[in-house]
């Protein structure tokens, strides 16, 4: 039996459905996603991000034929960053216990937020929306949404930063 039909069972709309199964499929690969990076390398990455981001927003349009390729070299940029960044910023989340553990599990949770609100910012919204629902393509991939989730992981930080040093 699938998730789908689990919730509309008990009364949720197709629509809620695919909102709450997106958001499960979220905080899974943001727990892997967490766990397999490991805090050394969380903020490593977003800057990774953020920098891929720029440099793709900044390509003149006539260079990407179709979106394809734009998305393609927005995410080549992100591992290139990656793999070639492995002494360049040594800043990570510090910390032990389940403070850390929760940290860890929320700074991962908003990159993959990030990466995909990019990533369905690239695409066209008529094949964005074969996949997602349009609530969490509102959410998601709107001007204000994309502003929101770019900001969010630099006021996360900001936040753990000052929590740690009182």
């Amino acid at each position: 039996m699938d998730l789908g039909s689990i919730l509309g069972k008990i009364g949720l709309s197709q629509e809620l459905t695919q909102d709450v199964s997106l958001l499960i499929v979220i905080a899974l690969a943001s727990f892997v996603f967490g766990m397999f990076i490991g805090r050394y390398k969380l903020i490593t990455i977003l800057i990774n991000i953020y920098v891929s981001f720029a440099v793709t927003m900044a390509v003149p349009a006539k260079y990407f034929s179709d979106y394809l390729y734009e998305l393609i070299f927005f995410l080549a940029g992100v591992i290139i960053l990656t793999l070639i960044s492995k002494r360049l910023f040594e800043i990570y989340i510090s910390g032990s216990g389940s403070g850390f553990l929760w940290r860890v599990f929320a700074m991962s949770f908003l990159e993959v937020i990030f990466l995909i609100s990019i990533v369905l910012h690239i695409i066209p919204k008529k094949v964005a929306l074969g996949y997602i629902s349009p609530t969490a393509y509102q959410y998601l991939a709107s001007e204000n949404a994309t502003f929101l989730w770019m900001v969010a992981p630099m006021a996360f930080m900001f936040f753990i930063h000052k929590r740690l040093n009182r």
